[in-house]
């Protein structure tokens, strides 16, 4: 009988799975990835990673600007947070005049869309004057609620200047 009128046979599940694990480029890969853990680049570049995140040596001047892209000192950022964290409407829009008087808005799209809810004019004006710097400059990612926010204001605002500074953001933020 030939070869083309035999019964061609399949191969079982079992079969194929036994094939695949017989591969040895697996063996290969293993063997490759040992040789570049012992190159002498990769054991410097584990021991200036450890030796780093272990506190041993200063972060470089180009890291030092993303690891603080605002500039922020410590105790500000930490007032900031704080500042963020309160829940209690009343009580944030406290701490919130407070943190104004004594700092700078900081760019955190976040906390200047809740800024807008707040009972002072000036503080809205503050936090809708960062929000249009960040939009003129791309790093605006605005948080889901802002556009209602800024709705909110264009309603809410006894000042026409703020109301239609609110509705020119809102329209570019769509």
């Amino acid at each position: 009988m030939p070869d083309d009128e035999k019964p061609k046979r399949t191969r079982s599940w079992r079969e194929i799975d036994k094939g695949r694990d017989r591969g040895g480029s697996s063996r290969r890969s293993d063997r490759e990835s040992d040789r570049f853990q012992q190159s002498t680049g990769y054991t410097k570049y584990k021991a200036n990673l450890e030796r780093l995140f272990s506190g041993g040596v200063d972060l470089p001047e180009h890291l030092r600007a993303k690891d603080d892209p605002a500039g922020e000192k410590e105790e500000v950022a930490e007032a900031r947070k704080r500042l963020y964290a309160i829940e209690d409407t009343k009580a944030f829009h406290a701490a919130a005049s407070e943190y104004a008087k004594a700092n700078e808005l900081p760019p955190d799209a976040r906390l200047l869309d809740r800024l807008l809810g707040h009972p002072d004019e000036e503080i809205v004006d503050k936090a809708l004057s960062r929000l249009e710097e960040m939009q003129r400059s791309g790093t605006l990612k605005a948080p889901p609620a802002l556009s209602q926010r800024l709705a909110t204001v264009e309603i809410d605002s006894g000042d026409p200047r703020l109301r239609k500074r609110a509705a020119e953001l809102r329209k570019q933020i769509r």
